[in-house]
């Protein structure tokens, strides 16, 4: 489709041709020269008097239509924005300043100055760069703080440009925007930065980040201390490879565990990290996720636990020596009543046995105790020592239950053996798996009522062995459930409470676990008590511990 503008030259074009075209049809039409210039003359000035009247309507509307579109923006743009003259006297503002000065409808800010609106400190200071943009003519940028009525301050940054009029400066416009919130998180943000600089300078350990590629990005002082550099100088270099290139293949295999999984590593190591003798330090890797919740970056923090170290083994030997000073004699005087018992020494009476039979069961109390807390540090010593055979579990069940029914018998209660089980060959360490059975149904005499059955069910599903004791005893919370099997916790009821390490239950914990199994416990408001565990009939060695006992 034509536009106006091309029709109008293609009219005016063919009344030219045409007036040609006559003009040479006719030659004997009595025109002059000076009369065909003077129509052409006429005709190209109609035809540019016709182009001025439509470009002049053309410059209107364009005019308008920015005088509105600069009216709209003024009045709708949601910064403050207002406009100054020479004399730096207010000539306009848009509704949101109006609303920041408090100003009503009436109220005009017409030919007032800062000084009408602010402090004399902050309309001088306002005044200042206003001055700036008036004798230089270029862009000025600051911020300045205001007072509300409701006795909020807030702080507005201002960009100041001039007003021109053929080159000469007329005035000043600006625009002033709310940045009251960025500003206070910003300062809050100085704050905590403030303060988990001070906190990391001040933790006992190294710490440090590092980006995905290993160079350093923080690092606390403990850190520029043992290498002996400020962290400006560490900073966006890989330290591990440039100071400690013997542990960067280790080291790197872990970051990349980290980038991979998005998981903590914490691990104890020793190395010769620091210093020419190697020393024990626990090493703690975190991820560092932005908001999409990729890995940009690893924390790392370096403890050196020598102490905790020497300290761990003094207590090992420690508890070792007691233990087995303790046992020497408790076996002795276990023979010793056996002695008397099976009347090698001479007959004794209904009463005299049953003193010695109550001692005996005490003995045997105290050698189970003792054969815990041995099994216990030992465990935790060498966790992953195993000896894997295959055994019959109901009866490793039942001649466990008869060695220990001796306790049972003194408190009047009744072991009960119920089984479910199609196959009753299992393949795990035996030694452990009777230990975590000899401690649950130690618990369940324990703490179970006189004169009550204890029960004791063995179950399969799903290719696994459920162990399962019943007991009547007084309700545990579910509080004390859920720390029952750690380390020295015991049920602290003043009604049944009992001499004990509180490492049998965690023991028993620690086995079930290594063989790829759950324990668990429950107790309801009837006094039923249940102390279980879950464990696959075939034990299988996880393929990262499979990985270093091959290598």
């Amino acid at each position: 489709m034509l536009s106006k503008k091309l029709h109008r030259k293609m009219m005016f074009y063919t009344i030219f041709l045409l007036f040609i075209i006559w003009t040479l049809a006719e030659p004997n039409t009595a025109l002059t020269f000076r009369d065909a210039s003077f129509f052409i003359l006429l005709l190209f000035l109609v035809q540019s008097w016709i182009e001025k009247k439509y470009l002049y309507t053309k410059l209107s509307v364009k005019y308008k239509n920015q005088a509105d579109l600069l009216n709209n923006l003024f009045l709708n743009c949601p910064d403050l924005v207002y406009r100054k003259d020479s004399n730096l006297r207010y000539k306009d503002c848009n509704p949101i300043m109006r609303a920041m000065l408090n100003l009503d409808k009436k109220e005009s800010i017409f030919n007032k100055t800062d000084y009408d609106f602010y402090p004399p400190k902050t309309a001088k200071i306002i005044r200042y760069y206003d001055r700036q943009v008036l004798e230089s003519g270029r862009i000025v940028s600051y911020k300045i703080e205001k007072n509300q009525p409701n006795g909020e301050n807030k702080i507005y940054e201002t960009l100041l440009a001039p007003v021109t009029d053929k080159s000469h400066i007329t005035g000043v416009i600006g625009i002033l925007r709310d940045t009251t919130q960025f500003e206070t998180l910003k300062e809050k943000l100085f704050i905590q930065n403030a303060q988990l600089e001070s906190i990391l300078n001040n933790m006992p350990y190294i710490v440090y980040m590092k980006d995905c590629e290993g160079k350093l990005i923080f690092c606390n002082k403990h850190l520029e201390n043992k290498i002996g550099m400020s962290q400006n100088k560490l900073i966006g270099i890989n330290f591990i490879e440039k100071y400690f290139s013997n542990l960067y293949d280790e080291i790197k295999q872990e970051d990349n565990q980290i980038l991979a999984t998005k998981e903590n590593i914490v691990s104890e190591k020793q190395l010769n990290f620091f210093s020419e003798s190697k020393s024990w330090y626990q090493i703690g890797k975190t991820p560092i996720l932005d908001h999409k919740n990729n890995v940009v970056g690893i924390i790392v923090m370096i403890k050196n636990i020598d102490n905790e170290k020497a300290l761990e083994a003094q207590k090992r030997n420690l508890v070792s020596t007691i233990t087995h000073d303790l046992k020497t004699p408790t076996n002795a005087q276990l023979g010793a009543m056996n002695i008397l018992l099976d009347g090698s020494l001479g007959e004794l009476n209904q009463e005299q046995k049953e003193m010695i039979e109550l001692s005996k069961n005490s003995n045997i109390y105290m050698k189970n105790m003792i054969s815990t807390i041995l099994s216990a540090y030992r465990f935790e010593e060498e966790p992953d020592t195993t000896n894997i055979t295959v055994f019959n579990f109901y009866q490793l069940v039942h001649f466990t239950a008869k060695e220990i029914a001796n306790l049972a018998i003194t408190k009047q209660q009744n072991i009960i053996i119920l089984s479910n089980l199609l196959d009753e060959d299992i393949q795990a360490d035996k030694l452990q798996i009777k230990r975590a059975v000899m401690n649950l149904l130690s618990n369940a005499i324990t703490y179970g009522f006189e004169k009550t059955d204890i029960v004791v069910n063995m179950q399969e599903q799903d290719n696994c062995i459920i162990f399962n004791v019943t007991n009547k005893g007084y309700h545990i919370s579910d509080e004390k459930i859920k720390e029952i099997f750690e380390k020295y916790k015991t049920n602290e009821n003043a009604k049944f409470n009992k001499a004990s390490t509180g490492l049998g239950l965690y023991l028993s914990k620690k086995i079930i676990k290594s063989h790829n199994g759950e324990i668990y416990a429950s107790s309801d408001m009837n006094n039923n008590c249940i102390f279980g565990f879950k464990i696959p009939r075939i034990f299988e060695i996880p393929q990262q511990k499979l990985k270093e006992k091959i290598s």
